[in-house]
């Protein structure tokens, strides 16, 4: 993911202000900033996947969602990430072939 020019300028302004901390605050405030960026990252995992089950399976949007409406979503979601999952861990067996024995 490209950062925006107001993201690339908070980090910046990040960076120097952290250089400025104590190096326990530092570790905290870093901690924080991955913390914040994982949520972030989980977000719009959680955004895609209600885009692409909504299109996939609510064809006209009601007051409610039907039963079968909702279970294609929920089954959509899993698949989803079941698929996420086995390519993350395709990956990491690519990436460090010994860990795959």
């Amino acid at each position: 993911k490209e950062l925006t020019d107001a993201e690339e300028h908070w980090t910046g302004m990040q960076a120097a202000n952290i250089d400025k901390l104590d190096k326990q605050s530092a570790k905290e405030v870093q901690s924080f900033i991955e913390q914040q960026h994982q949520i972030q990252q989980i977000q719009a995992i959680v955004g895609k996947i209600t885009d692409i089950c909504w299109d996939k399976c609510v064809s006209k949007p009601g007051k409610e969602l039907t039963d079968a409406e909702k279970n294609c979503i929920a089954n959509c979601s899993e698949r989803f990430l079941d698929t996420s999952m086995f390519v993350v861990n395709r990956i990491q067996q690519k990436t460090n072939p010994k860990k795959e024995k």
